[in-house]
């Protein structure tokens, strides 16, 4: 055999054996995957327990939370492999600080950010967020209370799983927008609405929850009811509650600021 034919030939069997190889590989970090989880792709940097959020910054991406009966605090896998300094965080006295510190290095970069969800967060229960110039969003929320704190230029959006909530206490400044709404995959087969005594009933099999005061004829998935609000609002704040029929409102309002309530809120604060 020629010897420019063995150098060829050499170099196929290297080339198939690095195939193989990096399948190994693949294989064996494959195997290690949670496949039940679904955010598998997504590496934990923290598992402390918390009970509340401070995070700051965070507002050239998306960043999520839901509930899990886990704390963490996971990076996506692909910015976590070049960019481990995305943020610092810490828990102390069972709250959760979280700082950005890395705003992207190019246009291309910061676009890209901007509609990814680069930060998912887990905890049982969240019972309060203070967020300055952030983008937070809670998706599949099933607690009753929260309260909110958001300041700079922060958006802050909470999808509920059920749709009664006892109280929610918001402070917003500067231009910092809250908003409040059922989730999209609160499942209406799961449940079926009666509208009794001028409020809902909810029925599970033969069990009767106790009607809803103020959601007055509502039928509808979307449809919320707050027992009680507490909205301190400044600056060019915007707080959305449009969605939402509320038994108490304590409301303090700068001329600047704005609110957005239901027709049926309107008719019982006017």
């Amino acid at each position: 055999m020629k010897l420019s034919s063995r150098i060829l030939l050499s170099m196929l069997i290297i080339l198939i054996a690095g195939l193989l190889l990096s399948n190994m590989v693949l294989k064996k970090e494959y195997n290690k995957i949670d496949k039940s989880d679904l955010h598998w792709n997504y590496t934990s940097v923290l598992t402390q327990p918390f009970k509340y959020l401070k995070i700051e910054g965070g507002n050239i991406t998306k960043i999520a939370f839901e509930q899990n009966k886990n704390c963490s605090v996971r990076v996506l896998n692909d910015w976590q492999r070049y960019h481990p300094e995305l943020i610092h965080s810490f828990v102390k006295n069972d709250t959760l600080f979280i700082k950005f510190v890395h705003s992207g290095s190019n246009q291309n970069e910061k676009d890209w950010m901007k509609w990814t969800t680069l930060v998912r967060i887990f905890s049982p229960e969240l019972l309060s967020v203070e967020g300055f110039n952030t983008d937070f969003e809670m998706f599949k929320l099933k607690q009753k209370s929260i309260s909110v704190n958001m300041s700079g230029k922060s958006k802050f959006e909470v999808e509920s799983m059920i749709p009664d909530m006892d109280s929610i206490n918001v402070i917003q400044k500067d231009s910092a927008s809250v908003e409040f709404e059922m989730s999209p995959d609160y499942n209406s087969k799961r449940r079926e609405d009666s509208v009794i005594n001028k409020g809902l009933a909810i029925h599970f099999g033969d069990n009767t929850a106790p009607p809803a005061n103020g959601l007055d004829n509502i039928k509808s998935d979307e449809a919320m009811y707050i027992n009680s609000v507490n909205a301190n609002l400044q600056g060019y704040s915007i707080l959305d509650v449009g969605h939402a029929q509320i038994q108490s409102l304590q409301l303090n309002i700068a001329d600047s600021s704005a609110i957005i309530m239901s027709g049926g809120a309107l008719k019982k604060f006017k």
